[in-house]
């Protein structure tokens, strides 16, 4: 009787396939409730600070930092203004810490990392959008766009000088977190932390060499300028006749 039953059921479906999903027009996806009279959704019951995360402490905001694998300039400005605003917040309860401490000694130790890697993120964020400014190599038909290349130097200039004193800071504080003899499970942060504290890690030797690259190709521009100077407007108004 059961292969009967599958069989007829096999053609049914061959000869009415609309049957099989019929009923799911009658299905209602929004499950609404009745509550004093009109319809209203269950995610409306559902109080809205359940659904929001309002951020509060360091690490809260800390945590906000992203970068993509493809960014932009606003990706990178929205990770310096979350970063700074870390600076200026608590720390959460040692029990919520981003790693286990089991002692003041570590805790401290923990502060210090965190500010270490905060002023990283600043310091990076900087150097990476003084970078979209920059330019490798500078070839003697990029000369066509010197006066945009002298206003994009100079922007790039004063974004390298930005991440300057962020890098000392993290100085500063890789030595505190190194004064204590303890390792703590923040993977990369306490490895960033010995570079530095070694010298094996110096961002301010990668930025000063970025700024003495940079003004080689500032003189070039500026020469080039100085001998053509009616090359020193956009170049959209050079096309025009």
């Amino acid at each position: 009787m059961g292969v009967c039953f599958l069989r007829w059921a096999i053609v049914i479906c061959l000869l009415f396939p609309s049957f099989l999903f019929s009923w799911e027009t009658d299905i209602d996806y929004n499950y609404e409730y009745e509550k004093n009279g009109p319809y209203t959704k269950f995610s409306d019951w559902v109080p809205y600070h359940l659904h929001k995360w309002e951020p509060k402490y360091l690490e809260d905001f800390y945590e906000l930092y992203n970068l993509k694998q493809h960014y932009q300039e606003n990706e990178l400005r929205k990770n310096i203004y979350f970063l700074k605003i870390a600076l200026t917040k608590r720390f959460r309860h040692p029990k919520h810490a981003l790693c286990e401490t089991k002692s003041e000694e570590a805790y401290y130790k923990y502060r210090n990392l965190m500010f270490m890697q905060i002023h990283l993120g600043i310091m990076r964020s900087y150097m990476r959008i003084a970078s979209q400014y920059d330019k490798r190599h500078l070839y003697f038909y990029n000369l066509d766009y010197a006066h945009e290349l002298k206003n994009s130097f100079q922007i790039a200039e004063a974004f390298y000088k930005e991440a300057i004193p962020y890098w000392k800071k993290a100085q500063d504080y890789a030595d505190k977190a190194n004064e204590v003899p303890i390792d703590l499970d923040l993977g990369t942060i306490e490895t960033e932390r010995y570079e530095i504290v070694q010298g094996k890690l110096d961002f301010g030797y990668i930025i000063q060499n970025h700024l003495s690259k940079l003004e080689g190709k500032q003189k070039l521009v500026a020469e080039y300028l100085k001998k053509y100077p009616e090359a020193d407007k956009p170049v959209l108004d050079l096309a025009d006749p």
